[in-house]
């Protein structure tokens, strides 16, 4: 039997993570150019393995968000996308006078309850002066064969946990996609269905998803827990990510 051990030492030799930050605000830079276009590019494979033709894998929040990207190192030296999710703090979107993603998700669906939750929260993040930052769009790669012992879902909740940790981002709101059964390792990080009157809202169909059927989420806390084994296997990755103009994420190691 092979053990996971040896390869789990060597992530950093297969994997290379890359954190882009606000391609906008950064775009003369070459760098931001290939790999914003390395990351639509995985997005379109990602959704057309799973969505039917109407569907953008992009909109108008990637040119501010914060781009999280995994590739795969190539013996050639390219890089291959593997995995990425996009982002983005309320702040951004105030800065760039943009409905925060999280209430718009609610609004397109025609959701008043949900909105309504969404609104409070943001009110009360303003009025607390707590960072709330709404993350979406997480995508695999449906042509690249994950090594054998390798889960990416440990990588997403290791990176998870340390760019929120890097942001000081206290609250995040995310849409579980029912079909794919995200919500359920989105629940063991901590985040719970949107409430009012102390009863759980139903999922939302997404418009742009056409009619995806997604449960909305909020987390208030981080269950650490959950993420300290993926952050301590995937610490080396982390600890050689680049980052591509940060402005809101701080390079700092992983102590381990």
């Amino acid at each position: 039997m092979i053990k996971a051990e040896p390869i789990l030492k060597n992530l950093k030799d297969l994997f290379q993570l890359v954190i882009l930050d606000s391609p906008i605000e950064n775009w003369e830079n070459s760098d931001t150019q290939n790999v914003f276009a390395k990351m639509v590019t995985l997005k379109k494979k990602g959704y057309e393995s799973c969505y039917q033709q109407g569907v953008l894998p992009v909109d108008t929040s990637d040119f501010f968000a914060t781009h999280v990207m995994l590739f795969a190192k190539e013996d050639n030296q390219e890089l291959t996308p593997v995995m990425g999710y996009k982002t983005i703090s309320l702040n951004k979107c105030r800065e760039f006078n943009q409905t925060f993603p999280g209430l718009a998700l609610v609004t397109n669906a025609k959701m008043p309850e949900h909105i309504e939750v969404i609104n409070n929260i943001i009110s009360r993040c303003e009025k607390e002066n707590r960072h709330l930052a709404y993350l979406g769009s997480w995508t695999k790669n449906p042509h690249y064969d994950v090594p054998a012992n390798i889960n990416l879902k440990d990588a997403f909740r290791a990176f998870y946990r340390q760019v929120y940790r890097e942001q000081n981002v206290q609250e995040v709101v995310i849409g579980g996609t029912l079909r794919f059964r995200t919500e359920k390792l989105f629940f063991e990080l901590g985040h719970r269905p949107l409430e009012a009157n102390g009863a759980p809202l139903s999922h939302i169909n997404v418009a742009h998803l056409v009619k995806e059927p997604v449960l909305v989420m909020h987390s208030m806390k981080f269950n650490d827990e959950a993420t300290v084994a993926a952050e301590k296997m995937w610490a080396e990755v982390w600890n050689n990510r680049l980052e591509i103009g940060a402005a809101e994420i701080k390079k700092m190691p992983l102590a381990v």
